[in-house]
């Protein structure tokens, strides 16, 4: 999942923004995804009670991303809130921003990263047909013309805050339309146990999972260190060839692992890793954010391996991946690439002479 393309915001998007009222009876705000550290605390009771969880759109993740990486440092976020003043309950938070076009409509898009396993927004489980009826009504509030435009892309097309948003596109009359990403192709499954005893004959084989927070610090700088072993160092691809992306790395791992939210996984041969993963999330759903393996040994699938040994260790353990050879030890992802797009029906306002020829009927 690395590498990113995200969405930078607008020069007047940078600031905080005064809020206003929306139509469902919320209070919208808007502000840079890096002053939300001032409301940490209201993120992260939302994040717990959100219809779908997403460790990717949680404190742990995105504060790290706005602070190290240049291209998270200009998302902007649309907080919902129950009230003007505090008290107050965060009922929605929503990473997007104005695409302005010179022909055709706005648009208010969601934010859309390779890095996010999943880019759903956190939306109060017993709010959603609120907060869904504010977001519609968001671009308009935002100074756009009559017409509302909505995308927001990887959701997961069988989660319940998809549901939520056709059935709220449908009461106020906008058109919803889902586009799929086209499924990967699935190479032959490798026999992993034949594999297995193929690389069992270069040395010994021994599988760790990190137990506790200093085992993981040490297995992701293990980690780090295999990936720029290879050829992905060569192309000056490396976490550790930018100091950004391995401050950021190692900040997000941390602070989710303090939630039991990260684990990292290595396989050795001669205790010496061959392989290694990074999964975030929390049983029964991880995404596989980073893999890695030595290129000497990839005919023998050593990460494929240590991944299917992964999801052997927790009961119910699914782990979710889109890199390439994983068809066989994860899951195919119906979340990624998806894109929801919602546009409303453009209503015709009436010239003022088509005025008078109704006033004079």
């Amino acid at each position: 999942m690395p590498n990113l393309a995200a969405f930078p915001a607008a020069p007047e998007e940078t600031v905080p923004k005064t809020a206003v009222s929306s139509p469902a009876g919320l209070t919208i705000e808007r502000r840079p995804l890096a002053a939300c550290a001032a409301i940490e605390t209201e993120w992260r009771d939302l994040a717990g009670r959100a219809i779908e969880l997403n460790p990717f759109c949680e404190p742990d993740f995105a504060l790290p991303a706005a602070q190290h990486l240049v291209d998270f440092r200009d998302v902007s976020v649309l907080l919902f809130w129950d009230g003007p003043t505090a008290p107050r309950r965060l009922l929605g938070f929503v990473p997007a921003r104005l695409r302005r076009r010179l022909l055709g409509q706005d648009e208010l898009i969601g934010w859309n990263n390779p890095r996010l396993g999943l880019a759903t927004p956190l939306i109060d489980i017993d709010q959603v047909e609120r907060v869904v009826a504010a977001l519609l009504h968001a671009p308009g509030r935002w100074g756009l013309a009559d017409t509302q435009n909505l995308q927001l892309s990887r959701l997961d097309l069988d989660g319940p805050l998809l549901h939520g948003l056709l059935q709220a596109a449908q009461r106020t009359s906008h058109a919803a339309a889902i586009e799929p990403a086209s499924a990967p192709a699935s190479p032959p499954t490798p026999d992993l146990a034949a594999l297995r005893h193929g690389l069992s004959r270069h040395g010994k084989l021994s599988f760790a999972e990190s137990a506790s927070r200093q085992d993981l610090r040490d297995m992701v700088e293990l980690h780090l260190a295999l990936e720029a072993s290879g050829s992905l160092a060569r192309a000056g691809g490396a976490a550790l060839q930018d100091i950004r992306e391995s401050a950021f790395l190692r900040a997000m791992t941390r602070n989710l692992a303090r939630g039991h939210r990260c684990r990292v996984g290595l396989l050795s041969l001669d205790d010496k890793p061959v392989a290694g993963a990074i999964l975030i999330g929390k049983s029964p759903r991880l995404w596989l954010y980073s893999g890695a393996q030595d290129e000497r040994f990839a005919s023998f699938a050593p990460l494929a391996q240590l991944v299917a040994w992964l999801g052997r260790r927790g009961r119910q353990r699914e782990i979710l991946a889109d890199l390439p050879g994983l068809n066989a030890v994860t899951l195919s992802q119906r979340l990624g690439d998806v894109r929801l797009s919602v546009t409303a029906k453009a209503t015709r306002r009436p010239t003022p002479f088509t005025r008078r020829r109704a006033a004079a009927a």
